[in-house]
């Protein structure tokens, strides 16, 4: 999985994954490219939510940097 930066329409940064979704700032007008491989595709729902709350913290920063770090958070168990 990655999540890029759209310049122009096209990802500043080339991450060689070749199917994507394109996802835009909730807060403003900036698009992003979520990029994933072939056997990633069944947890692109799960991926999507996680995009979009990193898109949010990167509308803070003023989407300054060309390609976002996606974290997965494993669930935590009482």
């Amino acid at each position: 999985m990655a999540l890029t930066k759209l310049v122009n329409g096209r990802p500043a940064i080339d991450d060689g994954l070749a199917n994507a979704l394109t996802l835009t700032c909730s807060q403003g007008e900036r698009r992003f490219r979520l990029g994933y491989s072939d056997n990633e595709w069944n947890k692109v729902k799960d991926w999507l939510g996680i995009a979009e709350r990193a898109i949010r913290i990167d509308h803070k920063k003023r989407h300054e940097v060309d390609s976002l770090k996606l974290a997965w958070k494993a669930i935590k168990r009482r």
